[in-house]
Formats: C-alpha cells, structure tokens, sequence
C-alpha cells in the first residue's frame, strides 16, 4: 500500500547542500533563507502576517554557492573546552537539582564534545520520535504514499486501508465519488459495504500506560483512519477508539451521498484481488515525518513505527512495530560507532515516546543526531529541516522568547519532550566556535507541577552551546 510520489527538487537540493558543507548548513541556510537563523530571525513583518509560519509554508530551498572560508565559521576546538561546565550549571537550580544529563556531539569527528551523565538511560519523552524519524527515513526514500483503495464487484464495495490515518473528510469524499461512478459503470445502483482493515495489525500498546486513548493523546494505530481519530480536530482532544471503523461508517455515508443506495451493515471482508477499483493517497511519507516532528503528533509517529515493522517484514502490532524500531536503531548506531554499553542500555516501547518504560542514553540520541547532521547518511538528512526552529515554529514556538534563553533563538533546532518528571529537548545546534554537533539534554526527576520550570531549565542548558565565552 506504499507508493512513490513526485519528484521534490526542493529537498533534493537542501540535502546535497548541506552534505557538501555540514559544518557551516546553518549559516548557508541562514544566508539563503533556507530557515531562520540569526540573520533572518528579526523581521519587519507586522501585522496578520507576523510570526511563525504555518506548517506547509516555506518549501522551496533557494541554491546558493557554497561558503568560502571568508563566509564560512572557523571550526576552535579550544573554544568548547569549558562547555560541560556551562551546560552543567542550571544543575544548581531548585527544579534541577542535580537531576541532569547531557551529551553534545561533534557531527564532521563523532567525537563527544561536552557530556554529563550521558550513559545513563533515560526517559526521552517525545525526542524518541527523531529516533522513529531516523528508523522510517533508513527504509524508505520518503517520496513514497499512503494508498487507500475501494473496490466494487457485484454491487460489494471493500473499503481497503492502506495506512492512511491522515484521510481527510474531502479525502473519502473523493473516493466516494470516484466509487459511486464505478458502481455505476457496473449496473449497480444498490450497494453493500465491507471494510479490509488487514494492512496492520495496529491497535492500542499497553505501554502507554495512561498515557493512551483514553486520555487524548493518541488514536490507536489502524490501516486507516479519519482525520488521525482525532473527533474534535484537536491534537489532545478526545480519540477514537475504532479509527478504521469510523472512517468507513463515514465512507459509507458519502456513498450514499453521490446517490447510491447503501444496504446492511459494514462487514468484515478482504478486498478481492484485481477488482476494479478507485483510490486516493496521502502526502509523502516525508511530508508524514516532517508533521510529526513538527507537532509532536503522536498519532502518526506510532503509525510510522508500524511503518518501519512492515518495510522489516515482521509483524504490525505496537509491540513489534516499538521493537522493530529499536532493532533499526540499534544497526544504525552500531554503524556510528555507539558503545555497547549505550546500546544495551537502549529500551524503546513505543512510536511516539508517550511511555514512560521507554529507555534511551542521551549519548545514543546525540550520536544519532551528529550523525544525521554530517552529511554522511542522507536519508537522514531531512531531520535537519524537520525538527522546530528555537522561537520560531512547531512545539519550540512559544520557548526561548525572554532573558538570555532568546541568544538562541533561530538557532538551535531540536525536538521537545515532556513526560511526568522529564524534559527533554534533543536535536542539532552550530556551536559558538562553528562546530556543528547534535545534542540531547535531559532534566528529570522533578516535581510535575514543577513542569514549566523545568522546560526553563532545559532552555539554559541549550542556550550555553551557542553563547560565545
């Protein structure tokens, strides 16, 4: 149920850029307007246009000519010599109090530059998603959709998931018209309807505790869904708990909207093979990827962990889908180099990070980010344009705005994580001396109500890896 979609000059273009320079993509991308940075993060916009953008704005990424070493940052390995010892300090603070680790990572060397506590396996909230990122973009080229399929065959039509849990109301809308003419075609004014939900086994995963369904944060995983099962529109509103069913009780309704007769309930069936048949796809999964990163969805990440287990050929429940997703990143950090002792430390439960049994070293989760940020894996390399820009766009909007967290803001990038007593922020950052590294910062411990405050607290760690000395 994966297909390829259009050519997209524009990442192709971004991603050979920043392989050709990774230690200076920041400012090229700055320079170019390929995302914010220091020289196009104070703009004049006013108004109604003033702000972030919205999700889909802002594709095209501008070729510009490499940086000379007039342009590009001079690399001072001596420069960050005192780094752990900065990023160390928020420590002291009350909300902290002692209960922080860090590892900052050297994206062109691997070697760790700054590092606190960095083999101990923490919770990682919702910067496990990067991990479910790298996992899915290690398999696929990322062009590939989503396809959702209706066939007809004596008056039987089998609505066919093929994983789409992003379908629109103008989505089934389309399919059911594209249906009602098929059924027509046929002589068949008069139709039932059968629903094939076999592309994955999805469901809810008992790890999520109370962290699921129940409390709206996440649709369980299904071959297809309307509008994620979210039934308000609203990300933590409340959920479905039959995504697949729901959505073909409304397919069947707009059936019966283009004018054919719809009898009996929606039945269980396979869809035949080689019936005629209508359908309409999803985004890219890139596009997929880059909305989960964006806005912490955790809907499509335990849809894109499912994603990885089938593209490994092993079974689509929650289960296997969080450990297909380990395995994945288990190989890529043996390729980088991670220790074993990180590695065995390593424990991933779900897709979205919502569990709290969830286990990961923030010396694996940098490695992995240097590694994405160094232009030696490009499959990985759309991360860098995925993850929020600090005080600017997606869950980093509304962070890094007062005092001197806002030094950083436009320049670090990184994915947030929240979940009872840590706080987690991880992602890829120019240093001060021009080093780019990818980092994972963890503050845990704390008291929930204590929640802001330490979210505070992550920002000052992440803001000494771009103040100067």
């Amino acid at each position: 149920m994966v297909g390829r979609a259009s050519e997209r000059v524009w990442r192709v273009s971004a991603i050979v850029l920043c392989a050709a320079v990774p230690a200076s993509f920041y400012l090229l991308g700055d320079l170019t307007d390929a995302f914010p940075g220091v020289l196009t993060v104070q703009s004049s916009t006013e108004g109604p246009e003033a702000g972030p953008q919205a999700q889909a704005e802002g594709w095209e990424r501008v070729s510009a000519a490499v940086p000379d070493a007039e342009v590009a940052p001079s690399p001072d390995p001596d420069a960050s010599a005192d780094l752990a010892e900065r990023m160390s300090a928020p420590a002291a603070l009350p909300v902290v109090d002692g209960g922080l680790a860090f590892s900052v990572v050297d994206a062109e060397t691997g070697q760790i530059i700054a590092e606190r506590d960095a083999d101990t396996a923490r919770v990682p909230a919702s910067t496990l998603k990067l991990l479910t990122a790298a996992a899915v973009l290690r398999l696929y080229s990322g062009d590939e959709v989503l396809t959702t399929r209706a066939t007809v065959v004596d008056g039987v039509v089998t609505l066919q998931g093929g994983g789409d849990m992003t379908l629109s109301d103008e989505d089934l809308g389309e399919l059911a018209g594209l249906t009602a003419d098929l059924a027509r075609e046929q002589g068949s004014a008069e139709v039932a309807v059968a629903l094939d939900d076999s592309y994955l086994a999805g469901g809810q995963n008992p790890a999520w505790g109370n962290n699921g369904t129940a409390g709206g944060w996440v649709a369980p995983t299904a071959s297809l869904a309307l509008e994620e099962g979210w039934l308000d529109g609203e990300q933590y509103g409340p959920k479905s708990s039959d995504p697949a069913g729901d959505a073909a009780r409304r397919f069947a309704e707009l059936l019966a909207d283009e004018g054919l007769e719809v009898t009996g309930e929606i039945t269980p069936a396979q869809a035949p093979a080689g019936a005629p048949s209508a359908q309409v796809h999803s985004e890219p999964l890139s596009e997929i990827v880059r909305h989960t990163l964006l806005i912490s969805d955790n809907t499509t990440a335990e849809l894109l962990a499912h994603l990885v287990a089938d593209a490994r050929g092993e079974e689509t429940t929650p289960e296997a889908a969080a450990a297909a997703v380990e395995a994945e990143i288990r190989e890529l950090a043996t390729e980088i180099g991670v220790s074993e002792t990180d590695l065995e430390a390593l424990d991933i439960r779900d897709g979205s990070g919502l569990s709290r049994e969830n286990r990961v070293p923030p010396a694996l989760l940098a490695a992995v980010l240097a590694e994405v940020s160094s232009g030696a894996t490009p499959a990985l390399q759309q991360i860098l344009f995925d993850v929020p820009v600090a005080g600017l766009t997606g869950t980093l909007g509304e962070r890094f705005e007062a005092g001197d967290s806002a030094d950083a803001r436009g320049l670090v990038r990184g994915k947030t994580g929240y979940l009872g007593g840590a706080a987690t922020l991880a992602g890829v950052v120019v240093l001060a001396d021009g080093r780019t590294a990818g980092y994972s910062i963890v503050v845990h411990g704390f008291d929930g109500a204590d929640a802001d405050a330490a979210r505070a607290a992550v920002d000052a760690v992440a803001v000494e890896m771009v103040q100067d000395q």
